[in-house]
């Protein structure tokens, strides 16, 4: 490939990934119960398109299954055991002040921030919701004129028959002078209209109820944001399904309710925990047409499953209109479509509803990701991912740097390649309260199994470890709706190891105070921490002993890598080695005689020859690479005496290619493209001189095209090992 045709290429590249927008769609309590997920009687066309065109990510969790501690998590790209955010009472920055959020960072980073409805849960940001977070105000609830001409929506119901059952209730209460929480409750079922589960009888347009005026908000907010002379960071959050599951009878209308299915599994085995249960207290004590056991007839079952599905397909609709203003504004080829659900939901499995638990009803979420710059369509990946991996992804997919602090890992080499992988195992947890003490549920969820330990600890005060209190292990090969508890079955004790490990590498849900280390090794043996020696490797504990009495546990995941590698790759005037962390010298061929000072890791030899280097390592000895033939090129060598722009190293690379550019320039763009011209990586920079890129998910041999304030360097070659 010609120079010439390299950087015609490039500029056309450039021309093509200018900085991406990105439309960012949260829904709330929405279970994967979408058709392109497999559920072929849901009417869901819109959020199906964006499947069709990127990646459905099927075994995605939620990292806690209740509203604010999974937007927290989701939002911040930290556990929910960093944010300390665990509840619907707590603020995420009066624990974490300075914590720079997902539209916080696009926005420092010259994004158009802005957003409106259900993204933070309120309950955990300040009234502005978190208004350093954004570039504009943001509204969670739209004034009237959003609103069809009768706008009793905003109440979360528009049948005349509830409004008029609410003013009775409130007269009782007053006449009563019922004032408790839980008087007001029971009087609440005396009048089973006033605030009941379900509302599909009207006949009214989407913006009769929030979601829909939410959605003609937004229209101007796409508006204002590709008006802002930035690229744009749009959050838009529904939501509908959230109970009461209220939506226009246009919606109700798309199914036959004598269709609907209630859940084949309804009991709950005695090998399961209590504590892994909860009594449905969100349906119950909210809603006054559900009976305060929770025992609800087929035909109740039936209606509030009619009336998720309705809202499901009421939510699609909206986004519909958000796609159609992209396409009408000409931004869809420019535009990252992000679509997530902050949990699951249980409808009726375990006799559960609402979410609340570590089962897979309520942990396992919708995430679907769509990015112009990845042409891989109807991608799907079953890959464990978590929620709080969209961070990453969405730095990496727009070429900003992802933050050190930030806990996920990026997905975008699954939206290349949905059999990669990016961990073994996604993680969630749930807290609950036993024998009046505080446990967490931590949950590890593969591509087959589900495990998941109580641990009795008191984490708000900063508790880590604790006595197991019950384990939950399912295979959803053999037993997809968790009817037996197998953690006690010999038959999985090398499942319950992995998970085991897994756990031990996160250093949670451990008995004692614990610690993780994994050591790779070219010496003939290792010495522990406790002074055992190792010679095989394998996973080892070493227990340390402390003056207090909490002696703790190290688990160490031990390696031995007894080899040198002798390979050595010329690139662009220069022999570099492979093997890295040594001492080296260069020899010439010729004469067997060292080369005087050639004692790095590269080498940029001066005339053409045969080269070779005697590499040392500490540990593991020495090793001589073979000759290398080496032809000196003038013109190449003049070319990069003359183009001072920038440097990269080292090269050969296997994980972190460093720049330094010699000028400062407003913005930088990085794009690798492989030996067939297509583009596999593209990172943006701005005002920075020195920075790098993670490459250690490539492999071969790559050109780097590195365009300064839009105008284009000369390329470089790397090998990435």
């Amino acid at each position: 490939m010609g120079y010439r045709y390299i950087f015609l290429f490039s500029f056309l590249l450039y021309e093509s990934n200018a900085q991406k927008n990105i439309l960012f769609i949260a829904v709330d309590d929405l279970k994967p119960m979408i058709n392109s997920y497999g559920y072929d009687d849901m009417i869901t066309p819109n959020i199906d398109n964006i499947a069709s065109k990127g990646t459905i990510f099927k075994n995605a969790s939620n990292q806690q299954s209740v509203c604010a501690p999974s937007r927290a998590s989701l939002l911040t790209g930290l556990y929910p055991d960093q944010t300390r955010v665990w509840d619907l009472n707590t603020l995420i920055r009066d624990e974490n002040p300075d914590v720079i959020t997902l539209p916080q960072y696009f926005k420092n980073n010259g994004y158009y921030s802005v957003g409106l409805g259900k993204i933070f849960d309120n309950r955990s940001v300040d009234s502005n919701y978190d208004g350093v977070s954004w570039s504009t105000q943001f509204l969670q609830g739209m004034s009237s004129n959003y609103y069809h001409n009768n706008d009793m929506g905003r109440s979360g119901y528009q049948d005349p028959a509830v409004h008029s059952a609410i003013n009775q209730y409130n007269q009782y209460i007053s006449a009563n002078n019922i004032t408790t929480v839980d008087g007001k409750r029971e009087a609440r079922k005396l009048f089973p209209l006033s605030k009941p589960a379900t509302e599909g009888s009207q006949d009214l347009p989407d913006n009769a109820y929030v979601d829909g005026a939410r959605t003609e908000y937004a229209m101007l907010k796409i508006d204002e944001a590709a008006n802002s002379g930035k690229p744009f960071f749009l959050a838009v959050g529904y939501s509908k399904p959230h109970l009461p599951f209220v939506a226009p009878k246009s919606y109700w209308d798309l199914y036959d309710r004598e269709n609907i299915e209630i859940h084949p599994e309804q009991g709950r085995h005695s090998s399961i925990p209590n504590i892994a249960y909860h009594n449905n207290h969100e349906l119950v004590n909210s809603y006054s047409d559900i009976p305060f056991d929770s025992n609800l007839s087929s035909d109740k079952q039936k209606e509030l499953i009619h009336g998720y599905k309705a809202c499901v397909s009421y939510i699609d609709a909206q986004i519909g209109k958000l796609l159609s203003k992209l396409d009408q504004l000409g931004l869809s080829d420019n535009t990252i479509i992000v679509l997530w659900g902050d949990h699951g939901w249980h409808l009726g499995d375990h006799a559960l509803w609402i979410k609340h638990t570590n089962f897979e009803q309520a942990v396992r979420s919708p995430l679907i990701i769509y990015s112009p710059n990845i042409d891989k369509p109807n991608n799907i990946s079953n890959s464990p991912v978590e929620l709080l991996d969209i961070f990453p992804t969405l730095c990496e997919l727009t070429g900003l740097e992802i933050p050190s602090y930030v806990e996920g890992k990026s997905l975008a080499p699954i939206m290349e390649n949905p059999e990669h992988k990016v961990r073994f195992a996604a993680l969630s947890q749930y807290v609950r309260t036993s024998n009046s003490r505080p446990h967490m549920g931590y949950t590890l969820r593969n591509e087959r199994y589900r495990y998941t330990k109580w641990i009795q600890m008191d984490y708000r005060s900063g508790e880590r470890y604790g006595k197991t209190e019950a384990c939950e292990l399912y295979d959803y090969e053999v037993d997809m709706h968790e009817t037996i508890n197998r953690c006690s079955d010999p038959n999985y004790d090398e499942i319950k190891s992995q998970f085991e490990l897994e756990f031990k590498r996160r250093n949670i849900a451990q008995n004692s105070p614990s610690s993780y280390l994994y050591v790779t090794t070219c010496a003939e043996s290792y010495t522990a921490p406790d002074d055992k020696v190792y010679n095989e490797s394998g996973i080892y504990s070493a227990i340390l002993e402390a003056n207090n009495g909490l002696d703790s546990v190290l688990t160490i995941e031990l390696l031995f890598n007894n080899q040198l590698s002798n390979v050595v790759y010329e690139s662009e005037g220069v022999l570099s080695a492979e093997q890295q962390e040594s001492t080296y010298q260069w020899y010439n061929c010729e004469n067997d005689e060292p080369i005087f000072g050639q004692v790095s890791r590269t080498f940029k030899p001066e005339e053409s020859g045969n080269y070779y280097v005697k590499i040392n390592h500490s540990n593991c000895g020495e090793v001589t690479s073979e000759c290398i033939s080496f032809t000196f090129n003038e013109i190449l060598n003049l070319e990069s005496e003359y183009l001072k722009d920038y440097i990269i190293f080292p090269n050969p690379v296997n994980k972190i290619l460093n720049f330094k550019l010699y000028n400062n320039y407003n913005s930088i763009n990085i794009q690798l493209v492989d030996v067939m011209g297509k583009l596999v990586l593209e990172k943006n920079f701005y005002k920075k001189s020195i920075f790098e890129i993670d490459v250690s998910k490539l492999s071969g041999k790559f050109i780097v095209n590195v365009i300064l304030d839009e105008k284009e360097s000369k390329p470089t070659v790397v090998i990435v090992q």
